[in-house]
């Protein structure tokens, strides 16, 4: 999958709907949504290899938000360069083998929801790359499993949270547009239904259970449409425009 996302800092009262389980508890993670992201512009389209800061929710110590680096780095990376370099690799943890791999393994034991408004994906033709928006119908906010990992470095002392985007095999749609030759497979990250949000978040989840709950995405609300540019010289600028629908003919005639 591509390493791209969107999210608009402005829709506070979804992203608080979505993640409070009372009346009180949404009214008070509003206000620390509004603290948080005071001084966060919106981001509409960045990428994962700019490691900006994502908004993530948890409950592991109360029901909170945070803001957090994305590339994962594990609490073991002895140095600097060490984080640097893991942390470009670890954008995205695939599903199947997060509780094998020793970069995965305990920060699989802290889950957190990414929440999104939505992510791109770039369908490859003739050597040419097309950039799709991919969000729920009704533009609700998006929660893709995450984990996440504390890493103090050892120069200064400084402690960094960061989170890794958890993926998993791609549904028709996606797999129709993740087509990269040079990738694994097509793939998309985890979409979690409400349904399934505490049993992502409870500490009291049995870590053998996590890999039940990787799954495709099921909802018949997923959507996706081309946009325009997000790379090279005619890349959209960090605004709504990264969002518009734009209409290839050479695409059209595949269908």
């Amino acid at each position: 999958m591509c390493y791209t996302v969107a999210y608009l800092t402005q829709r506070k009262v979804k992203y608080a709907k979505r993640a409070g389980a009372s009346e009180s508890e949404v009214k008070e993670l509003e206000l620390q949504l509004e603290e948080l992201t005071a001084d966060q512009p919106p981001m509409f389209h960045v990428s994962g290899f700019a490691h900006p800061r994502l908004l993530c929710f948890s409950r592991e110590d109360g029901p909170r938000f945070d803001l957090i680096r994305w590339g994962l780095i594990p609490h073991w990376v002895k140095d600097h360069m060490q984080a640097v370099t893991l942390s470009r690799q670890t954008l995205n943890a695939r599903g199947e083998t997060i509780l094998e791999k020793p970069a995965f393994r305990d920060a699989a034991k802290h889950r957190c929801l990414v929440l999104i408004d939505g992510f791109f994906e770039f369908f490859h033709l003739a050597k040419q790359t097309y950039p799709h928006f991919i969000h729920l119908h009704g533009d609700g906010p998006m929660a893709l499993g995450g984990i996440r990992s504390r890493w103090t470095d050892p120069n200064g002392g400084e402690v960094v949270e960061t989170v890794s985007i958890v993926t998993t095999e791609a549904v028709p749609l996606m797999a129709r547009i993740h087509n990269n030759p040079k990738a694994d497979g097509p793939r998309m990250p985890l979409i979690l239904p409400p349904a399934l949000d505490e049993a992502w978040l409870s500490v009291d989840t049995p870590i053998d259970r996590i890999p039940s709950l990787i799954q495709p995405y099921t909802g018949s609300d997923l959507e996706a449409w081309t946009v325009g540019p997000l790379l090279g010289k005619h890349a959209l600028p960090n605004s709504e425009r990264a969002l518009e629908r734009v209409e290839y003919p050479e695409l059209a005639m595949l269908h």
